[in-house]
């Protein structure tokens, strides 16, 4: 029996590096709750299936795909690997590496900047039905002067991924990942798929029905349905949750236009809509119509969680026209169709972000890079009725005892955000990242802030360097 993200046993739902070991941490007092237990979660009445677990020991564990630079040789690096969840906390040397032995690191282009090139992605989740997570990969890869995509499939098992099982690589005709979730209800996770979007032709998501066989990854069925509007909606952007609360995934989609994009010279339907609800059900997903606070409303979504603990996923959704963030709560008919979305965040959100319980109560938090002077990073606490401005924690460098990096060298503080339990306590640890530096020269790695009962804390902490978790 495994615990929705977030909810028991705190499982993430946007996966990280690393973990807080007690001993050793600067500081001491201040904000440290730890010897505190977590409160007893809001309850949650879904999901027996495993989405974290790798080692099926019960706790949730990381992925992490990071980027470091080398401070001496000035040479960028990709590390991606699994850090599992232990009491007191994670060894980074037990950590498993995947880059080089699974996947293959992204191609990083002019090099100044690897990891925003870097266009992999990685879910997790039982596909295969044997009690322990595996790890979908999509990833991109040079083929001589061209690029092309990878999926792997890495197979969980008792000594972490890989295995005996190894890892399977998905037939070509296997569209890209788009996430796994149970779109059916049936206890077995799925995985979805989700077409590039072409000109005027449907663009179809495919839910590949697990349990999943690790000969080839063949599905137990599969279910098929053009989310493009037959091409006027180009999909590029998707969330999954439980928006209704019926114990299903569902899907939102939000398309994406070019300024002059010849469709609106067209006589586009009036029934097309440039973001759309798309319910769980026995037979998969099904059209379910518009999304109240994202359709229409110059808004993306970008993550999902239960922000007020009523149950029910909520949406995390970025305004077009700026970079401040919307709340859309779920309802029993949907997104967005219960109470109004909230705006007034207080946060001008940079692409770094992490959703996570990180003080216990059953309720999700999002961390997120905030854009403007010092580049803090802020935390909004969930509370009974959502996200609110008046619930925030902001991080800056001085918070844990850095200083300003010299003009113009800086080690991309908080470049890579993660919310995860890997302590076991029921609170979610904030990773903040960096890559490292060269004046003065710096290891990159994560800074890791324990949980408490008020939020992430900045006097419990521990810097890991990224290259120390995993083999070499």
């Amino acid at each position: 029996m495994y615990p929705r993200p977030h909810r028991l046993a705190a499982i993430p739902a946007v996966l990280c590096v690393a973990a807080v070991l007690l001993t050793g941490c600067s500081g001491g007092g201040g904000d440290d709750t730890s010897a505190s237990p977590a409160p007893s979660p809001v309850k949650r009445e879904r999901d027996t299936v495993n989405r974290d677990d790798i080692n099926g020991d019960g706790h949730a564990d990381a992925v992490v795909n990071s980027w470091y630079k080398d401070p001496k040789a000035l040479e960028w690096h990709n590390h991606r690997f699994i850090a599992f969840a232990a009491s007191g906390g994670t060894e980074p040397d037990a950590a498993v590496r995947l880059s080089g032995r699974y996947v293959k690191p992204t191609p990083y282009g002019n090099g100044i900047a690897p990891f925003a090139d870097d266009r992999s992605k990685q879910f997790t989740g039982d596909l295969d039905d044997d009690g322990h997570a595996d790890v979908v990969v999509h990833n991109v890869v040079w083929r001589g002067e061209k690029t092309t995509t990878e999926q792997h499939v890495i197979w969980g098992g008792p000594g972490g991924p890989g295995g005996p099982a190894g890892a399977t690589e998905l037939p070509a005709d296997v569209g890209p990942a788009a996430a796994v979730g149970d779109f059916d209800g049936d206890d077995a996770l799925d995985l979805l798929t989700l077409a590039e979007p072409g000109d005027m032709k449907p663009q179809h998501a495919t839910v590949l029905h697990g349990p999943m066989k690790r000969d080839g990854g063949a599905p137990r069925t599969t279910s098929t349905l053009d989310v493009g509007h037959g091409g006027w909606a180009p999909i590029a952007h998707t969330v999954v949750g439980d928006f209704d609360g019926d114990g299903r995934d569902d899907l939102v989609t939000k398309a994406e236009y070019d300024e002059e994009d010849v469709r609106f010279e067209e006589d586009m339907p009036d029934d097309v809509l440039d973001a759309a609800f798309y319910r769980g059900t026995a037979e998969g997903l099904k059209p379910a119509g518009a999304v109240p606070g994202i359709t229409g409303q110059g808004t993306t979504p970008v993550a999902a969680g239960d922000f007020d603990g009523d149950g029910r996923d909520d949406i995390l959704a970025r305004r077009d026209d700026g970079d401040e963030p919307v709340a859309v709560y779920g309802s029993s008919k949907g997104p967005g169709r219960g109470r109004p979305a909230s705006g007034g965040l207080g946060l001008r959100m940079s692409v770094s972000f992490a959703v996570g319980d990180s003080n216990g109560d059953g309720r999700d938090d999002i961390a997120a890079l905030s854009l403007g002077k010092g580049r803090p990073v802020k935390v909004l606490l969930g509370g009974k009725n959502g996200l609110s401005a008046s619930r925030t924690r902001t991080i800056d460098r001085s918070a844990i005892g850095l200083d300003d990096p010299p003009s113009g060298y800086g080690d991309d503080f908080g470049w890579d955000l993660h919310l995860a339990d890997l302590d076991t306590d029921g609170r979610d640890d904030l990773l903040i990242g960096t890559t490292g530096g060269y004046k003065p020269p710096k290891d990159g790695g994560y800074w890791i802030l324990r949980g408490t009962k008020d939020g992430p804390s900045t006097t419990d902490r521990r810097f890991v360097k990224t290259k120390d978790f995993g083999e070499g």
